[in-house]
C-alpha cells in the first residue's frame, strides 16, 4: 500500500486527484492540506509514502513544504505551470506532472513509485515510521485478546493485548502498531488480516490503511476542512487523518 498525502489550494484539483488515486487499488490518501502550513502539522504526525504537492499556493509556494517532508518519503510536484520542472526535480521531485491530471499520466507516476518503493527494499531501507525491513517482526500466534509475534533477529518474542493497541497503519508491505504508552512495532501483517482478528466492536478500520481503537479514543480535535487529529488515550503522539477518514471514524463512532 502507497501511501499519499495531496496538498493543494484548489478543492476540485483535490477531489478530482483523490478520485483518480482511488481507481488504483494500490493507493491510499490518507490526507489532504491546502497550503503548507497545513501540510506541515500533518507530517508531524504522519509520513506518507508520496506527497502530491502544487507549486503556486496562497502564503508560501510548494516548495516550502519540501524541507518539511521526511527523508523516506517521495514529493511529485502537480502543477499547471510547466516551465518549473527542471527547480522541481533539483529539489527532489520523482515526478512533475501537469493539470488537468489524466489517469493515464497518472499511471506511470504510480508504476514509477512501486518501483521505487520495491527497488529500496531488499536493501533494507528503512521503512516510514520506524526500522527497516531487517528490524520487523513476525506474527506468530494470536488468541481472543493478545496479539504475539518474534522480534527480529531472534531476539525473543512479544504479547501486546489488542486493548492496548491504539492504532493499525500500514506502510507497503509492513504495518505500523502502535501501543498505548509504548513504543511502536513494525509486523509483518496485512492490513486485511489486523481487520479479521481485531474485535470488530473495538476497533474500526477507517481507510485502507488505516485501523483504529475506538475505545482508546479520548477526543477528536478539529484542524481544518481537511484534517482532524486523534487523540488517544495512553499515547503521546496524535494521529492527524484526512476528511475521507475522519467521515467514516465519525460513522463507527457512538452518538
Amino acid at each position: 500500500m502507497i501511501t499519499a498525502l495531496l496538498v493543494d489550494d484548489e478543492p476540485k484539483a483535490i477531489d478530482r486527484l483523490a478520485a483518480l488515486l482511488e481507481t488504483f487499488p494500490g493507493v491510499d490518501v490518507i490526507g489532504t492540506a491546502r497550503d503548507v502550513g497545513d501540510a506541515e502539522r500533518f507530517l508531524t504526525g504522519r509520513t506518507p509514502d508520496v506527497v502530491f504537492l502544487d507549486i503556486n499556493m496562497p502564503g508560501r509556494p510548494g516548495f516550502d513544504l519540501v524541507a518539511s517532508v521526511p527523508a523516506t518519503s517521495r514529493i511529485v510536484f502537480v502543477t499547471a505551470h510547466e516551465e518549473r520542472a527542471l527547480e522541481a526535480f533539483r529539489a527532489g521531485a520523482v515526478d512533475y506532472m501537469l493539470k488537468p491530471v489524466d489517469r493515464d499520466r497518472l499511471s506511470i507516476t504510480i508504476h514509477r513509485l512501486e518501483s521505487q518503493f520495491g527497488a529500496s527494499r531488499p536493501g533494507g531501507q528503512a521503512v516510514a515510521g520506524g526500522g527497516g525491513e531487517e528490524d520487523a517482526g513476525e506474527a506468530s500466534g494470536d488468541t481472543d485478546h493478545s496479539v504475539r509475534f518474534s522480534l527480529a533477529g531472534g531476539r525473543g518474542v512479544e504479547t501486546v493485548q489488542y486493548s492496548d493497541i491504539a492504532w493499525v497503519e500500514a506502510i507497503r508491505n509492513y504495518t505500523r502498531v502502535q501501543t498505548r504508552d509504548r513504543r511502536p512495532r513494525i509486523i509483518r501483517r496485512t492490513m486485511a488480516e489486523w481487520e479479521s482478528i481485531l474485535p470488530a466492536g473495538q476497533f474500526g478500520r477507517i481507510s485502507r490503511s488505516l485501523i483504529v481503537q475506538l475505545a482508546a479514543i479520548r477526543s477528536l480535535q478539529w484542524q481544518s476542512r481537511d484534517q482532524t487529529t486523534i487523540v488517544f488515550q495512553d499515547v503521546a503522539a496524535p494521529l492527524p487523518i484526512g476528511r475521507a477518514a475522519t467521515n467514516r471514524l465519525k460513522e463507527l463512532l457512538p452518538r
